[in-house]
């Protein structure tokens, strides 16, 4: 499987041309973008400057050599480069197992082309199959956000931190993280809408109209989905 995701980032890496501007998603899948730009930058002398979308992207991109820019001061990027937890025919998705979809969703947006990156287990007929849906949340708009969730017929779960803390999972602008169950969605693009409205609920793992493109391995190769 990890070769999977490692043939998916390189082909997503490779598109990367000097001069240009990107966001450098969260997750095991983008690892092997950033393994292969860092890798290009040595052999091909690349240069380009990366917007990161979490902490954990930063430490790696300080140890690979890769130089960033602060995602407040972009305006615009070229491209990004992401992954995902669940990718429908539509190249909707579910993101924010790794607690980083705000950040993420911002630098999606800030891009001229978002392309995700993944092995064909993120595939899916309908979002909600396999996973819930990441919400970041403001500590005083939790009691809402479980309301209105279930006003919408999901229901609401803190996600606790594990082992290495006590407590609920923080995001890294310190905001709570939790997860919405709705089980099949088949509304996506109303539920979103839904859940952009609700005050305090500051970002949600759904991805609806952001992806056009993706670099998908499996067993045959890298399948290259262009909408």
């Amino acid at each position: 499987m990890a070769n999977f995701k490692q043939q998916a980032g390189i082909a997503a890496a490779d598109l990367v041309q000097n001069g240009m501007e990107i966001g450098l998603g969260t997750g095991s899948t983008v690892f092997f973008a950033l393994e292969r730009l860092a890798e290009r930058q040595k052999t091909e002398n690349l240069r380009f400057f990366g917007v990161s979308t979490s902490f954990s992207t930063t430490l790696l991109c300080r140890k690979m050599g890769i130089e960033l820019k602060d995602c407040g001061s972009a305006s615009h990027l070229d491209l990004a480069i992401d992954g995902a937890d669940e990718i429908d025919p539509n190249l909707n998705l579910i993101k924010g197992r790794g607690a980083a979809h705000l950040l993420e969703k911002i630098v999606a947006s800030l891009a001229c082309r978002l392309i995700i990156v993944a092995d064909t287990a993120k595939k899916v007929n309908i979002l909600g199959e396999k996973f819930p849906i990441p919400m970041e949340i403001l500590p005083a708009a939790l009691g809402l956000a479980e309301t209105q969730v279930k006003k919408l017929g999901g229901t609401l779960e803190i996600r606790m931190a594990g082992t290495c803390k006590d407590g609920p999972a923080i995001s890294d602008s310190g905001n709570i993280i939790a997860d919405a169950n709705f089980g099949l969605i088949k509304e996506s693009t109303a539920l979103c809408k839904e859940l952009d409205a609700i005050p305090g609920l500051i970002g949600h793992g759904l991805f609806i109209g952001l992806a056009k493109e993706a670099f998908i391995a499996g067993e045959e190769g890298v399948e290259h989905i262009s909408l």
